[in-house]
């Protein structure tokens, strides 16, 4: 996995599902570059009004879980409640009990096709080709979604 810059993400060539790569300082910074890979995966995420603003989380036992859990309650979010997020501010990750956490505030609005666009339809997050990479003051993760 390489970096240009200390924060950002890029798409991978990949046959036929979205191949991600996103990277920042630390883990939650990495994260915050996945969700925006994600959204940019299927809509226009610039035309996304940080309106409303919610409390998400997700856990994991490991890292790799947890990444998989945070992108899946992004999708369900999208799926189930039809929102869409702009602005991504994570807490710093917890371990407890054997689970590692994270909470992040979103801000976001309602989905409008008209005004977000719609580019493809992600059926799911999958643990096929995922990494996670750490290096002194740069994280890397890799993940894949199912289109």
């Amino acid at each position: 996995m390489s970096q240009q810059s200390s924060e950002g993400h890029r798409f991978l060539e990949h046959t036929s599902d979205a191949l991600i790569e996103a990277w920042g300082p630390n883990l939650e910074r990495a994260f915050v570059q996945a969700a925006e890979a994600f959204y940019e995966t299927m809509i226009n995420r610039r035309s996304v009004n940080p309106r409303m603003e919610e409390l998400v989380q997700a856990e994991g036992h490991d890292e790799k879980e947890l990444l998989y859990d945070w992108l899946e309650v992004l999708l369900l979010k999208f799926d189930i409640e039809g929102m869409v997020y702009s602005e991504f501010s994570l807490r710093p990750i917890t371990s407890e009990d054997h689970r590692i956490r994270v909470q992040a505030k979103v801000r976001g609005e309602k989905y409008d096709r008209i005004k977000h666009g719609s580019k493809v339809e992600i059926k799911g997050v999958t643990y096929h080709l995922m990494e996670i990479k750490k290096d002194p003051g740069k994280v890397a993760v890799q993940f894949l979604l199912d289109l």
